[in-house]
């Protein structure tokens, strides 16, 4: 009976600690998504330093961040996300803002990814 009771409490703390990682994975990914959506509208307003200003601190955040998530997910994708948020910066240094969208729809759609990997649906177990 013992068994039982040790295998239920392993089973709980395992599923504590994915409500955990989702959690957390799906606040980061809206924090995110909110601050390269801030960005993009310096953008559309071709307020380029404003931009470049919110696109440094997303991607000094990003750097912080990945670290940490790292651990939890599959690290191509964190550095893909990583060069996407870089290359934004990059393209409103340069004033172009039509590369600047590309690299931020790109971002935030691999963004939604990795949330989206994180449900426990079957297709992500499988």
């Amino acid at each position: 009976m013992k068994r039982i009771y040790v295998s239920l409490i392993f089973i709980l703390i395992v599923a504590i600690c994915a409500a955990l990682q989702l959690g957390y994975v799906s606040a980061e990914v809206d924090s995110f998504v909110s601050m390269i959506e801030q960005s993009d509208k310096y953008m559309r307003k071709s307020d380029f330093e404003e931009a470049i200003s919110v696109c440094k601190n997303i991607e000094e955040k990003w750097d912080d961040t990945a670290k940490k998530i790292d651990m939890l997910l599959i690290h191509d994708y964190v550095d893909e996300i990583g060069n996407k948020i870089s290359n934004m910066r990059s393209y409103a240094e340069n004033c172009s803002p039509d590369m600047y969208f590309a690299e931020s729809t790109t971002a935030k759609k691999e963004l939604a990814s990795i949330k989206e990997s994180e449900y426990p649906l079957a297709e992500n177990i499988l």
